[in-house]
């Protein structure tokens, strides 16, 4: 189970503690936080991606892949390059586990 980023709080958290991290098309900026479980993500996929509905579309993939991967306890801001439309699910898959991978240090 993977909670959505709601609250200013955390958005600030994210932009003065965050690590960043890079894998194939996607990037991510995080916070470890042991109390923040189930993880919290937010997705900052903006108009150089597609319009609305690829936008969208990456961000329902990008959903159902994490809701299948183990993110350890933290905030997550989850970024794609334009590149990451003409992905396959497949593709998006493999660039996700690396940067899951990368996450857990």
């Amino acid at each position: 189970m993977i909670w959505r980023i709601r609250e200013r709080s955390a958005f600030t958290r994210l932009a003065h503690e965050g690590k960043r991290t890079r894998a194939g098309v996607l990037w991510c900026t995080y916070v470890p936080d042991p109390d923040a479980m189930p993880p919290r993500v937010a997705y900052a996929l903006g108009r150089a991606i597609g319009p609305a509905v690829v936008r969208n579309r990456l961000r329902r993939r990008l959903q159902a892949l994490l809701a299948a991967s183990s993110l350890p306890a933290g905030l997550y801001l989850i970024g794609a390059q334009p590149a990451a439309a003409r992905r396959s699910f497949v593709e998006l898959e493999f660039d996700l586990r690396q940067l899951v991978a990368s996450v857990r240090g």
